[in-house]
């Protein structure tokens, strides 16, 4: 029980938020700071790419039900890995749908599969000068 107990905080504890960074970042600012945009502005610095999930996490936790609190959840993730990253703005490259299913077994009960549903957000976080 302990054992299902430590892989189950490791797989949903982990923070579904990641960065590569492609350009020179910058001293951190608030994600409120932080612009949402569709198209490349005129005159910036490309800092990272960014990718984030929708779904559960310990260190950021919140329960999403409809596609649109999903896609708000990775725009907010997002903009929080952007902004620590001294970025002011994202721009949005893609979003998907994500299913996944866990399968567990328990030799009283049997195998049980249970699916989750969640979003991946893609972006470029940049500097706008």
């Amino acid at each position: 029980m302990i054992r299902r107990l430590i892989i189950l905080l490791l797989i949903v504890g982990c923070y579904p938020v990641s960065h590569m960074i492609v350009g020179d970042a910058r001293e951190p600012i608030s994600p409120y700071e932080v612009k949402v945009y569709l198209n490349f502005p005129e005159e910036y610095e490309t800092i990272a790419l960014i990718e984030a999930s929708s779904e559960f996490a310990f260190k950021d936790p919140s329960i999403n039900i409809t596609w649109q609190s999903k896609s708000d959840k990775i725009i907010e993730r997002l903009k929080i890995e952007a902004s620590n990253l001294g970025a002011n703005g994202i721009v949005i490259k893609n979003t998907e749908n994500k299913n996944k299913q866990n399968v567990t077994f328990d030799n009283e009960k049997g195998g049980q599969i249970t699916n989750t549903h969640f979003k991946v957000g893609t972006a470029t976080a940049i500097f706008i000068k």
